[in-house]
């Protein structure tokens, strides 16, 4: 197993990277739309991981590999951004790029029911890690913005438990450019059917409020963290990969706060609190 604190210095990486995809996507969104940013998002994800894998990982993959990907990349990398950006249209960055971290509770949840076992720590620290969350968003009443949230958090949860699942030979960027392109072929099938048009001139493209969210969420948020994350996922276990992005919300409502002005509310700082102990627990637990 991977040592407790190289797993950390992951998690706060990919926290640090993941929590700023919120309300960097946010700025785009409302330039051109959930659909077309996703879409070149996607498409930058696919050119730079291609050029990665062809200059660095030249072993030809096996069929079988290939077709595991499918289905972690449906889930990852097509169902989970494309819910995060569309909840964005109902709902603030702030309370979005919190109550998905929902996720971890559902992971526990899962784990339990595949691995048929009672584990009261596990539940105890799910419990304790949704009061965070709710605690933290404050939510009096739930919109379309937040059921699209809990729906992305419990497709994550899925896809975690998928990655550990279904074993593969792939390097790991191969891996995750196999799930790239799974989703970027979906929408790629989709795209005809859809209301709304992909097509931007370039000069509405180049600008910085598009291109710099464009390229952020399509490398360092569709490279790089998942990288990490499948990495993390193999050596450390999809549970406790799945509390370690806790970190991210704090991250990401500070960011938050930062550029779009969002305020931070006493709710929050006990959420941060009960988060933060819910990952140590976890932690703990994974150590002894």
């Amino acid at each position: 197993m991977i040592k407790n604190r190289k797993l950390i210095l992951f998690s706060l990486f990919i926290a640090l990277l993941w929590g700023g995809g919120f309300p960097i996507s946010k700025v785009a969104i409302e330039e051109i739309g959930v659909w077309p940013f996703r879409f070149y998002a996607n498409l930058t994800s696919v050119v730079s991981l291609l050029i990665v894998v062809t200059l660095f990982f030249r072993r030809r993959p096996q069929l079988n590999d290939i077709l595991s990907c499918i289905p972690l990349g449906i889930f990852n990398l097509f169902l989970v951004p494309l819910l995060n950006n569309l909840a964005l249209n109902y709902t603030d960055a702030a309370k979005a790029s919190v109550l998905v971290y929902t996720m971890p509770a559902f992971t526990s949840l899962i784990h339990l029911i595949v691995s048929r076992e009672l584990n009261a720590r596990y539940i105890f620290v799910a419990i304790l890690s949704c009061i965070g969350v709710l605690t933290f968003t404050a939510i009096k009443k739930m919109t379309t913005g937040e059921y699209i949230i809990l729906l992305s958090a419990f497709v994550w949860a899925i896809g975690t438990i998928l990655s550990e699942k279904i074993p593969t030979t792939l390097d790991l960027f191969s891996k995750v450019l196999y799930q790239n392109i799974t989703s970027f072929s979906l929408m790629l099938i989709i795209t005809p059917f859809m209301p709304v048009s992909i097509y931007y001139p370039l000069s509405t493209l180049c600008e910085p409020a598009v291109l710099f969210p464009v390229l952020y969420m399509g490398i360092a948020s569709g490279v790089i963290v998942y990288v990490l994350w499948f990495y993390m996922i193999e050596h450390g276990g999809s549970v406790l990969t799945a509390y370690s992005v806790l970190l991210s919300p704090i991250i990401s409502v500070c960011l938050s706060r930062v550029f779009l002005k969002e305020n931070i509310t006493l709710n929050m700082l006990v959420g941060m609190m009960l988060i933060l102990s819910s990952v140590f627990i976890a932690f703990k637990y994974k150590n002894k």
